[in-house]
């Protein structure tokens, strides 16, 4: 059946959800595709000025309630800063605990952990060794965490978008894919890369505990055609962002309906994150907003 929601439609639905009339149980949703794909959301909202979307604070236990409250099946979960003995925050043992009590109490899962700090530490850095030590100290916490994905992120003064920055990266991931094996974790890069250079660094390691970690909204926005890396990419995806922000998802320039086809057609089974932004800019509306693309993923989802 089509789906004929409109945006005024969605924000009196999520309206009816904040008091407790509706609920959005996607975990007890009947899906006509994606049977094996569970709906998260990140945790982060932004550095240094610039929105990524999101719940909150990184490493905050309060995102835990958010996204059950909503009705996402999972939360990614940001390591955060290192404290004084340089130890990155959800690297501890007592605060994995923590958060494996939220996660229980509340009913839903870690869908990944997102290594934020090495937008500061760059991995393509030979100068800087903390970005690989931040990667060692993620790999035994986020196995603890129950869930297989760490995201490392490529972007602003650490994207690689030279073949030399692309050669020293994969030679490291290379050097860390044993050990992330070993943990049962996956190593996910997010870039502003092709899937052809994508393919490049994941070729160079030859290990299948490095994958990509595909966003829907980056890859659009720098140019690449998502509708054909999806499937270029296949099982070498091991998690995905989807947002089109700054818009509503459905009201921007991405066809959800190809990429959820698309998506479907690889055969993946894991988790896709929403990273929506406000789409009235202000952080008080964050959970409305989250609602309405929630419910539209889960609609379009269903339709198809």
């Amino acid at each position: 059946m089509e789906n004929k929601y409109t945006r005024r439609e969605f924000l009196i639905t999520a309206s009816m959800a904040s008091t407790g009339l509706v609920m959005f149980a996607s975990c007890n949703r009947t899906r006509s595709a994606l049977e094996g794909v569970k709906i998260g959301v990140i945790d982060i909202n932004g550095r240094d000025g610039v929105q990524f979307g999101g719940l909150g604070r990184p490493a905050e236990l309060s995102a835990v309630e958010k996204a059950a409250r909503i009705g996402f099946e999972g939360v990614e979960i940001t390591f955060g800063g290192p404290d004084e003995d340089g130890i990155l925050r959800l690297a501890r043992q007592e605060r994995q605990q923590q958060y494996l009590n939220e996660l229980e109490a509340h009913g839903i899962k870690a869908a990944g952990t997102h290594l934020g700090v090495l937008h500061e530490n760059f991995l393509k850095d030979a100068k800087d060794p903390l970005a690989v030590r931040w990667v060692e100290q993620a790999i035994p916490a986020t196995s603890n965490l129950n869930t297989e994905v760490i995201l490392l992120p490529f972007f602003f003064d650490g994207a690689i978008e030279e073949r030399h920055e692309q050669e020293y990266v994969a030679d490291v991931l290379k050097e860390l894919a044993p050990e992330a094996k070993a943990h049962g974790v996956i190593l996910g890069l997010e870039n502003t890369l092709s899937a052809e250079d994508n393919m490049f660094i994941l070729e160079r390691v030859n290990s299948p505990a490095v994958k990509v970690y595909y966003d829907v909204g980056n890859s659009h926005f720098f140019g690449h055609d998502i509708y054909s890396e999806i499937p270029f990419l296949g099982d070498n995806i091991c998690q995905f962002h989807i947002k089109d922000n700054p818009h509503y998802m459905g009201e921007g320039e991405i066809d959800f309906v190809r990429i959820f086809r698309a998506i479907d057609e690889t055969g993946f089974q894991g988790w896709m994150n929403i990273e929506t932004l406000p789409v009235s800019g202000h952080i008080t509306d964050r959970e409305q907003d989250l609602r309405i693309n929630l419910e539209f993923t889960m609609n379009t989802i269903a339709a198809l």
